[in-house]
């Protein structure tokens, strides 16, 4: 063998390696574990396991979960036992988040709901009303793959 087939044996090793551990790394990313949470007493979805979630308590019925790991923020008020007052201060504050979302988004679906798709902040949100249990919920998300898993998996109880 002269220089150049060596050349070309280790540049092709090289190429394959590299493909190999993209590869790899996709089908690592790709494998995303899910577990059921109740976001308030009777409404629960499935969303990716993650070491960065906090939760914020707006008021005694509003909550925020943000989960940085993962890209996603929830909101969710629980319109059932509120005083008037509280009503009309959470239920604004709710309806002003709801309306600013959808400022400058797309109506899409995703998982047969209706999404809004934000190009400018790359978000997907959705939003979730239930006369029987109260529960209004949105859902922000960065990833449209676990938006759908989570839409598919809202379940109110």
């Amino acid at each position: 063998m002269d220089r150049k087939d060596i050349i070309i044996i280790v540049l092709s090793l090289i190429i394959i390696a590299l493909l190999s551990i993209g590869a790899y790394n996709q089908v690592r990313d790709e494998q995303i574990i899910y577990h059921t949470v109740n976001i308030t007493d009777t409404f629960s979805l499935d969303v990716p396991i993650s070491d960065n979630v906090t939760k914020t308590q707006v008021s005694e019925h509003m909550h925020i979960v943000n989960d940085s790991q993962n890209g996603i923020e929830i909101t969710s008020l629980n319109l059932g036992n509120e005083s008037t007052m509280d009503l009309i201060e959470d239920g604004s504050q709710y309806l002003y988040s709801q309306e600013s979302y959808k400022l400058g988004a797309e109506q899409i679906t995703l998982s047969n709901h209706t999404v809004w798709y934000d190009r400018k902040e790359n978000n997907y949100i959705a939003f979730f009303s239930n006369e029987t249990t109260n529960d209004n919920v949105i859902i922000v998300c960065k990833d449209n793959e676990t938006m759908a898993r989570m839409i598919s998996t809202v379940s109110y109880h």
